[in-house]
């Protein structure tokens, strides 16, 4: 009896030490698992929450805040474009590319800009130049946001230029 008593004791230790052995596992090779898993499930390359200017709800959607954002940028860029002498330098067919980098800490700015108009390749640090004057006058956003961390973030901006008369001149951006 004593021998099949120790029997079940050995053979209840053995499942136990069994069923145990991950919490034997050293943690950071859990940590390393589990981010390996985060890795592969989340798109790196989409926000969950686009960049906030002030006037822009933390409630809207993510379509609503993206477009608020826009239309924040445009509205600051189109400023330098009416009141800048070398846009008359710009025909009604005329698009400026321009990739805007949002820091982690909010601050705007314009990484590069580029055009396919070989017309006003020339300009392109001229316009560079007056751009990040106005990102510097720029107030700080509230960064973009991935699983609640805030992130740094790259948008290719458009800014066609439509010209008509001075007063109807008009800058045309979406973010893609």
């Amino acid at each position: 009896m004593y021998l099949r008593g120790m029997q079940k004791s050995a053979l209840l230790f053995l499942v136990f030490l069994l069923a145990s052995c991950q919490w034997f596992a050293p943690k950071e090779a859990l940590k390393q698992d589990i981010l390996s898993q985060d890795r592969q499930t989340v798109d790196w390359k989409q926000v969950d929450r686009y960049p906030v200017f002030d006037g822009c709800g933390e409630e809207m959607s993510q379509t609503e805040l993206l477009a608020c954002f826009t239309e924040s940028l445009s509205d600051q860029l189109s400023v330098v474009l009416k009141q800048s002498t070398t846009s008359h330098s710009l025909s009604s067919s005329d698009t400026l590319w321009g990739i805007v980098r949002v820091t982690a800490q909010g601050h705007v700015f314009m990484d590069s800009l580029s055009t396919p108009s070989v017309a006003i390749q020339d300009s392109l640090p001229l316009w560079q130049s007056r751009f990040n004057q106005v990102f510097e006058k720029m107030p700080v956003v509230a960064p973009a946001l991935k699983r609640g961390v805030p992130v740094g973030s790259l948008y290719r901006l458009p800014m066609v230029w439509s010209a008509g008369n001075q007063a109807n001149d008009t800058l045309n951006t979406a973010i893609q």
